[in-house]
Parts: C-alpha cells; structure tokens; sequence
C-alpha cells in the first residue's frame, strides 16, 4: 500500500541518553516493522497512550509514555477544559472496542500546557500530563525515547505515525478500532508552507510529513500522538498537531517538533528523566 520516496538515508545518531531511560526507550522487543499502512501488530508502539474521557466520550486524542509518570500529547486536545477526574489515560491499549488484555488505565493528577501556546497559529502545540500513579514496564508499555535539542529530521525521512483516528475525513476507524500505522516521509520546511499556501504559518517548532500525492496522514482522533524515527533507538520526533483535510495530495500534515522543548520537558518532569537522542539523518 506503501509508496516511500526514494530516498536512500544514513542515519547517524549521537547518543545522549539520560541514564535513567537508557535502558528502557524506544526498544519496543515485539517491533520489527519495515513497512506501513495498516493494523499494528500488539506491543509494536508500547509508548502509544488512548487519552479518554470517563462516560460515554470514549478516545478523544493519542499521546505517548516518556517515563513511568509522564504523557506527552498536544495543548490543542483541551481546546475545552477537561476537568483531570474526568481524564484516563490507557496503556497497552491494542483496540478501542473488546477486551485488551495488555491493558492498564491511569488517572491524570496535572495537566500542564506549554505557556506560549498559541491557539491560533497552533505554535508550541505541546501538553505533559502526570499520573495519578507509576506504569509497571512490560512488553506492551514502554516509554519512547525523545528527539534532543539540535536534532535533524532533513526532507524524505521516513517517519511513522500511528492513531486511533478516523480513516478519511468524516469516516471513523471501524470496529474493534485497531491501533493504525503508517509511514510518511519528512517534507521540507519550505516546501510545506508552499504546498499549505499559506494557510498556515509554519515555524522551527513544527515539522511537516506527508506523500506528495496523500493516501496517509493523521487525522481528527489522532491528534496529540506520536511521530516517531528508527535509528538505533526509536526516537519521537513529532506530535500530531494540525492539518487541512486528511491525506489530501500536497497537505502534509504537521507536528509538534519535540526536540525544541527539550528544556522545557526537562524543567517540568526534572526526576526520572526521559531518555533525549540526538538524532541526525543525513
């Protein structure tokens, strides 16, 4: 289903992990996909989180583990003010609907937006969200590693996003609701704000991905979880923010670029920190 560019990448990457995540990031042991656009297999994102609300409102946004107490996901999935008891957070979660054996549910104790976002431009379009209580590691819930500051995901990347989101504009994923993954390529800054025509101003804290020609992309749903790169470690380098449509030829979707708040994660989590890479493709 898959059409990458043809893009032949070496991946360089210089590692600076914290300690304390070194041994746990973005090494998923049940992961050993090469292609996209499909069902993910169990256990192959274990970083991917389901943020619902209590009630009948079921998966409203995607998020990501990046230790055993914290969740990153984006600003603009609390447009409307949630109270924290109304939120739970699901972990090892495979499908939407039925039973999850590899399931575990958390409660959200605080929810801290970045200061400086912007709902209108959707500039740092970033969330932490802490715990209630620790997540036990298992094969199905690990935490991803971060992309660190000065990281460099150049044009043609390959990248991949994954969701519980509808399929097509208006069209929701079907029952069970399986776990969704796809790969899409990196698009140049430059060439993203041509293709949006402006519709959008694209800064340093965004980066764009997308196939020229659509057919894949995130949509509503997905918003708040993960894009992620594979060097040696799985490094997340996006958060699913904003878009024009879904998977329509030349609007590529765009991300959260992580590796611009590297401080500003650091600053809020400051114990048990998560494992930052310094990811270069070149």
């Amino acid at each position: 289903m898959w059409r990458p560019e043809c893009v032949v990448l070496v991946l360089f990457l210089c590692v600076r992990v914290s300690p304390a995540q070194k041994s746990v990031c973005g090494r998923p042991p049940l992961n050993n996909r090469v292609v996209g656009g499909q069902a993910a297999l169990a256990g192959a994102w274990p970083w991917q989180v389901s943020l619902q609300r209590t009630g009948n409102s079921g998966h409203f946004c995607g998020g990501s583990l990046i230790n055993k107490d914290w969740v990153l996901t984006a600003a603009h999935c609390f447009l409307s003010e949630i109270p924290t008891s109304d939120l739970v957070v699901y972990l090892g979660k495979q499908t939407l609907q039925g039973l999850n054996p590899n399931e575990v549910a958390r409660s959200v104790q605080q929810v801290i937006h970045h200061p400086k976002y912007d709902i209108y431009t959707s500039n740092n379009d970033i969330t932490l969200l802490l715990l209630n209580a620790s997540v036990p590691f298992t094969q199905y819930i690990l935490p991803v590693c971060l992309a660190a500051l000065g990281s460099s995901f150049p044009a043609g990347t390959k990248s991949w996003i994954t969701g519980w989101g509808d399929i097509a504009t208006g069209v929701s994923l079907p029952s069970p609701g399986r776990l969704q993954e796809a790969q899409v390529p990196i698009v140049d800054q430059t060439q993203c704000a041509i293709q949006l025509k402006s519709l959008a101003k694209i800064t340093n804290n965004m980066l764009c991905a997308g196939l020229r020609q659509g057919g894949k992309d995130t949509c509503q749903g997905d918003s708040g979880g993960p894009m992620v790169n594979k060097g040696v470690y799985w490094v997340q380098s996006g958060i699913t923010s904003f878009g024009y449509g879904c998977a329509e030829p030349n609007s590529p979707g765009v991300y959260t670029s992580v590796s611009q708040y590297q401080v500003w994660i650091s600053g809020i989590v400051k114990q048990n920190l998560p494992g930052f890479i310094l990811f270069t493709g070149l």
